[in-house]
């Protein structure tokens, strides 16, 4: 198993050299490696995200964290794949992602991936120029929902830029664990990688990248509740997480401690077809190149039964 690799260190004097080859003679990896480890996020000085490999404004006292990324040594083939696109022009296409595809190919799956699929419709116009292929950002293989993918480097470079200032809007619908105190609030923590657990994220930590979620409560349940989530930021496993560390994971979610114990068996049945977390990025805007754009997805069937089935034992509590 390959896992990233954190690296947290002190500036001890004021110094202007470009970031990307500061840190690939200080840690000695190559500099292309650690230009992609800047554009996926993973660079920040004092707690803020830096996309630039060019940065250079190191001051005495800065404190630098990079997080490497595993070098998977995958042969990624075209596939014919259904991509479910509900919409596509010249620069981007968005693909309504259902539950249990992988976005994008790692150790445990080679094939069978979104990126696959995009290289079998895209062919090698977006693969030429190297930008994943134009994957902006990503949904966890069990959350179903929208996605954005750029069709060029000039669309890539817009998106990400929106993405990275925290310029899109993005609402999910959740069905969280039991009900929550507070009807409508934000989650405000830092966010990295759990210690006691490397395929979690923990908010728990005394510093790193910023994590911000907004939520409402629009449905309360027996056994749990509905809520509308809006990202202020975009990082791993956000929601999840933060449903978790506010007591109300997600419903379903085993890796946050969501599993949803009732005594009605109907609906343990339908808990156990879904077998995912019940999270769907419902919701996706954005301007790029003078013209806004904005974008819904219905809730998927599996989803949608359960949330019809509480609803039916309980008429819902308004």
């Amino acid at each position: 198993m390959t896992i990233s690799i954190g690296i947290i260190f002190s500036i001890f004097c004021d110094f202007n050299e470009r970031a990307d080859k500061f840190l690939c003679d200080m840690i000695n990896i190559s500099r292309t490696r650690v230009q992609k480890n800047i554009l996926n996020e993973n660079f920040s000085v004092n707690g803020n995200i830096i996309l630039k490999s060019s940065y250079s404004r190191f001051r005495r006292g800065d404190v630098i964290e990079l997080e490497i990324e595993p070098v998977e040594q995958i042969s990624v083939e075209p596939e014919n794949i259904d991509l479910n696109i509900s919409f596509e022009n010249g620069n981007f296409l968005i693909i309504d992602k259902p539950a249990g595809l992988v976005v994008h190919p790692g150790a445990g799956n080679p094939g069978g991936t979104l990126v696959n699929g995009l290289m079998y419709y895209l062919g090698d116009s977006v693969f030429e120029e190297k930008i994943r292929p134009g994957l902006v950002h990503r949904i966890d293989k069990d959350t179903s929902g929208l996605l954005v993918v750029a069709k060029n480097m000039n669309a890539f470079e817009e998106l990400q830029t929106k993405f990275s200032n925290h310029d899109i809007e993005r609402e999910y619908t959740a069905l969280v664990s039991g009900k929550l105190k507070k009807k409508k609030g934000t989650v405000d923590t830092f966010h990295g990688r759990d210690p006691g657990n490397r395929l979690r994220f923990s908010a728990k930590l005394s510093g790193g990248r910023r994590a911000v979620t907004h939520y409402k409560v629009v449905e309360e349940y027996p056994y749990a509740s509905l809520l509308k989530i809006k990202l202020e930021t975009g990082r791993t496993h956000q929601i999840r997480m933060h449903m978790s560390h506010i007591g109300h994971p997600v419903v379903n979610d085993v890796l946050y401690g969501g599993v949803c114990k009732t005594s009605d068996k109907k609906l343990n049945q339908l808990l156990a077809s879904s077998g995912r977390q019940l999270l769907h990025a419902g919701k996706l805007g954005f301007s790029i190149f003078g013209e806004h754009f904005s974008f819904e997805s219905s809730l998927h069937e599996d989803m949608q039964s359960i949330i019809s089935y509480l609803d039916n034992i309980s008429g819902g509590l308004k």
